[in-house]
Parts: C-alpha cells; sequence; structure tokens
C-alpha cells in the first residue's frame, strides 16, 4: 500500500544518543535525528543549531569584489547611468529589487529590466543591451543572469558598458566569459561558499559597497529579507551561508515585514504564524514566478519595490490571479506528460524522458517537469514547439547533473544554460527525437532501473517522545528546505483506531494507538488510499513529520503522515 519505497537509517546506538543528549541538552530523539544526519562534531552542531552573523564570509573573498566595488564607485562618479538586468524568476526579480533599491539615488538615472520569457528566452535579453547602447548607460549589471552571455557582454564593452555579473549558473564549455564575474561556481574562484543564488551574490556586493563606504538607500541588513526570498524560492541548499542568510531574512519578514510580503500574506495563508522557510517556498515564491511564468514579470518586481500598502495589495491581487493560471496550466502539461509516459513500454528503464508538444505553455514546463521528477524518478524535459523551434526545461535527480549532461548535447541545442538539477533548452523541433534517444541511453546506467519514489526516513520515533520540547528543538534545526530537509520519522507497530476518519476536504484523520497503548493521532492532507472502515484495526507503520499546531490559542505538536505501511499483506 505504501506510495513510497522507504530508504531507512539505523538508528544510532544508546552511547551516541545519550552523550548528544547531555551535551546539548535536547531530547533523544533530536539526538538521533542530528546522528542520522552525520552530525556528531560538537562545534558543528552548534553552527548548526545556533547559525550567526560568523557564519557569513567576507564579500571581499571573491576574487574580483574589488573590482566590482572600485566600477560602481567609478560610474556614480562620472554620474553614468545604471541598468539592472534580471531574470523572470523569484531569484532575479528579488536581485533586481535588491540592488534597485540600494542604487537608487546614486547614479544619475537608474533603470532595471527584467526580461520576457517568451519575447527574450534565457539570459540577457538582446533588447536590452540594444537599449543600453542606444542610452550610452555607463554600468550594466546582470543578476542571476550572464555567465553565458559572452558575446553579448562583449557588445557591451566594446560600447564602453562596464558590465557585473552577478550570479550562480554554470559555466559554458571553455569556462569562458566577459565582465566583471562575481559567481561563485567559476573554476579557479576563492569565494569559500559555492551554493549562493544569484540574489545571494548581488547582497554580497551590497555588503562590500557598504564596507568601503558607499551607502545605499538602504543598509544591507534591511535587504536580507529579499536574500531569504531568493535562496528558499531558487532552492538553494539551506547549508553554511546560507542558513544564516535565510534565518536572518526570515527575522525580518517576521519583525518588519515589507509592505509584499503583507500583502501576499493572506493570499499565501500565513495568517498570524511567523513566517517559516516553507512559507516561501510553497506561498511567497510561487506568487513571485507565477507572472513571468504566465504573462509579463513586472507585476513580481515592482510589489517587491512598492513602499505604499494599498498599492502592494494591487499588486498581489495581480499576482494571485496569474498564480492561479499558472496552476491551470501545468496540470494540464503535467497530466499529458504523465498519460504520454505511462504508455511507454520501456518507462520502467528508461534513462530520461524529453517529451514534447505544440500548445504547451513553456512557462510552467519547469514545474511540470519537476512534478514527473517526483512521479517516475528520472530526469525530464518538457518542451514547447512554436514555429519549429522547441523550447523548454528540464528537471533532474540528485544523482545526474543535468547541465553536464546538456553539455554533451551543446551541438543540437541553439541556446542552453543552467545547473546541477534545472536546465532550460532551446532546439530545432526536429532536433528533438534525436536528443531524446541520445540522453535516454546516456542515463539508463546511471538511473538504474525502476528506482520508484523514494522516502528517506531519518531517525525512528515513539509516540510519547512528539512533544512540545521536541518541537522546540526542531525549530532551532530550521530552516528547512533544499540541503536540510524537514525531519522525517518512523512511527512503528501502531493500531489504526475505529475513530479514524475523513474530515475537510478529502483528509485523513488517523487515531492509533502503540504497542504500550500510548494513543496518537496524525492527518493526511489528500488522502488518497482505503476507505477508513478498511484501515481499522489494522497494524501499520506510519511515515510522519512533526510540526508546531495551534487550536485556540493552544500550541500542540502535530504530526503529519507522508506515507502508511502496511503490516502482513
Amino acid at each position: 500500500m505504501n506510495k513510497y519505497n522507504w530508504i531507512e537509517k539505523p538508528n544510532a546506538d544508546r552511547d551516541t544518543v545519550d552523550a548528544l543528549t547531555g551535551e546539548f541538552e535536547i531530547p533523544a530523539a533530536g539526538a538521533r535525528l542530528l546522528a542520522s544526519r552525520e552530525m556528531l562534531d560538537p562545534k558543528a552542531i552548534r553552527d548548526y543549531l545556533e547559525p550567526s552573523v560568523a557564519h557569513e564570509h567576507d564579500p571581499f573573498d571573491f576574487e574580483f569584489m574589488e573590482r566590482a566595488v572600485e566600477t560602481i564607485a567609478k560610474a556614480i562618479e562620472q554620474k553614468h547611468g545604471l541598468l539592472i538586468h534580471g531574470d523572470y524568476d523569484v531569484d532575479g526579480i528579488s536581485g533586481t529589487a535588491l540592488l534597485y533599491q540600494y542604487l537608487d539615488g546614486l547614479f544619475e538615472s537608474i533603470s532595471r529590466f527584467v526580461p520576457d520569457r517568451r519575447k527574450d528566452g534565457y539570459g540577457l535579453a538582446e533588447r536590452a543591451v540594444e537599449w543600453a547602447i542606444a542610452e550610452k548607460i555607463g554600468l550594466f549589471i546582470a543578476v542571476d543572469c550572464g555567465t553565458s552571455d559572452v558575446e553579448l557582454i562583449a557588445r557591451l564593452e566594446e560600447a564602453g558598458i562596464d558590465v557585473i555579473v552577478c550570479d550562480h549558473h554554470e559555466f559554458p564549455v571553455g569556462g569562458k566569459y566577459r565582465g566583471v564575474m562575481l559567481n561563485p561556481v567559476r573554476e579557479g574562484e576563492r569565494y569559500p561558499f559555492r551554493a549562493l543564488c544569484g540574489t545571494g551574490v548581488a547582497y554580497k556586493l551590497i555588503e562590500a559597497l557598504d564596507k568601503r563606504g558607499i551607502r545605499g538607500k538602504q543598509r544591507p541588513s534591511a535587504l536580507v529579507d529579499l536574500t531569504a526570498l531568493a535562496t528558499v524560492g531558487d532552492v538553494a541548499p539551506l547549508v553554511g551561508e546560507n542558513r544564516y542568510l535565510v534565518r536572518a531574512g526570515l527575522e525580518s519578514m517576521n519583525d518588519s515585514p515589507r509592505p509584499a510580503i503583507e500583502a501576499m500574506r493572506g493570499f499565501a495563508r500565513v495568517g498570524s504564524n511567523p513566517i517559516t522557510a516553507t512559507n516561501i517556498a510553497f506561498g511567497f515564491a510561487p506568487r513571485i514566478n507565477a507572472p513571468g511564468r504566465v504573462s509579463r514579470p513586472k507585476p513580481a518586481l515592482e510589489i517587491l519595490c512598492e513602499e505604499r500598502r494599498d498599492n502592494a495589495l494591487r499588486l498581489a491581487s495581480v499576482l494571485e490571479n496569474d498564480n492561479d493560471r499558472r496552476k491551470e496550466l501545468t496540470r494540464v502539461v503535467r497530466d499529458e506528460a504523465v498519460a504520454r509516459i505511462e504508455e511507454l513500454a520501456d518507462r520502467d528503464v528508461a534513462g530520461s524522458f524529453v517529451l514534447a508538444a505544440e500548445g504547451w505553455d513553456e512557462g510552467v514546463l519547469g514545474i511540470a517537469a519537476a512534478r514527473v521528477v517526483e512521479e517516475f524518478g528520472r530526469p525530464a524535459l518538457l518542451l514547447a514547439i512554436n514555429d519549429g523551434v522547441a523550447k523548454g526545461s528540464g528537471r533532474s535527480i540528485p544523482a545526474v547533473n543535468l547541465k553536464d549532461q546538456m553539455d554533451h548535447f551543446r551541438e543540437s541545442f541553439i541556446r542552453y544554460g543552467g545547473h546541477a538539477q534545472a536546465v532550460g533548452v532551446t532546439m530545432r523541433a526536429d532536433a528533438v527525437a534525436g536528443f531524446a534517444t541520445g540522453l535516454d541511453m546516456r542515463l539508463r546506467d546511471t538511473v538504474g532501473s525502476s528506482p520508484g519514489r523514494t522516502l528517506h526516513i531519518d531517525s525512528s520515533l515513539d509516540v510519547d517522545e512528539c512533544s512540545m520540547d521536541l518541537v522546540s528543538f526542531l525549530s532551532k534545526c530550521e530552516p528547512f528546505g533544499h540541503g536540510n530537509k524537514t525531519p522525517v520519522w518512523k512511527i512503528s507497530d501502531v493500531l489504526v483506531s475505529r475513530n479514524t476518519t475523513i474530515v475537510g476536504d478529502g483528509h485523513l484523520k488517523l487515531f492509533f494507538t502503540d504497542t504500550r497503548g500510548n494513543p496518537g493521532e496524525a492527518i493526511k492532507f489528500g488522502w488518497d488510499g482505503p476507505e477508513p472502515d478498511d484501515l481499522h484495526g489494522r497494524s501499520v507503520d506510519v511515515a510522519v513529520t512533526l510540526r508546531r499546531g495551534a487550536y485556540m490559542g493552544r500550541e500542540y505538536p502535530e504530526l503529519r503522515m507522508l506515507d502508511i505501511r502496511f503490516h502482513g499483506g
């Protein structure tokens, strides 16, 4: 019955658990969690539980940061104009807003630009480059793009325009680049943390400016919320420096939220609860992304820069409408893609899925590809065909670096780029079939046969360990997300009680008792399993997460069920 293949880590030995429990004054279940994630070094554990500004790196650790600061200082002194060029997703939009709000007022003129997905495609927009040249803009800053745009940046430099790139994408084969390159994944870069997103790099730039006395309209600390929004929204790993930046950004969102966050709070169903990384991932970021997927990204940039609450509310409604349309378009593409895959005779041994169709909306292909990956456990690329050209997005699994794979097929593409887990490609429609076959064959051995959908279990959990003490410990482990997954626990050998029932809009309220008679309960949203009557009296294991619940002013430990495994067939 269980939907997932459970991958369970063995529990740590009692001596290790006792030692961690005593030294850090944490619940035994918390100690088992740390041990399961191979966190045994006392300093590493303290750094994890108490991230602080000490975990930030000096922005001048970037090899070219000094040059970037000098370039900006020169442009200000010579009264040049500035164009900030972002991207149409949450990282590029947040980075554009961050730089604009810091640099506004320092330049003779300042313009901001985010490309149109359909009109401009990936990377720098040619029309933005042409506009900058025609207007004799003195400085051009690209954020979350620019690494692969060697020719366009060369045109800007040949026109006498200085270019700074704040990016995190992989470099093209050969590693060539132009401009003052701030990218932590550049070969030979000395910056010690490689996992910053584009906005994270832009944040380091304004920190460097602030250190050199080039004071912006706002202090960097007032803009760290945008860095958190981009870091979580772009699925950057929540480890190291990112962990501190997201913690600081969440504190800012909760202590003094900008009008955009307040305006989206109700739509994102946050209510009066503290904003978490989960709220960003599933509430705020999709709404910032939505206009760039289904229409034009301008409202998303405007809301992040808006200072008036009434205007922010108006823009939030625009984003909500776009997000509703995004959901419907994603559902259509996802359902069609899944139906086509289920018809494939070799789907269980396929190395990847590459599907193309006319009529698919290219703005939602990345999200739909991610849904396909979740469903089948294999890399997937979905492409929309228009006028003989196929354009789309791919998503991957941890075992496959999709950007490296695209490099092997670079002759097949008109344009491509991205990183290990997400890519964008443009190619001739008649080249899709050959590319699909080639990628499939390359990945069959890597992906293996029928990996299925997997659920990684961190540790076991007893019913009587589900306490507010454990919830409080888990709050110290936040923010959760990519690279620091929400802990998943297994509660073993419980008996389903007869009061188990369906509540609300199809959710399962599971009541159970363990072998010692301790009662417990969990909620499974969107239950699509057996009827409650068929569960009564069954012996099961449940995979759950634990969070802080609240009802009528009372807080309690809430279990959310991810999967259920029956005993004895």
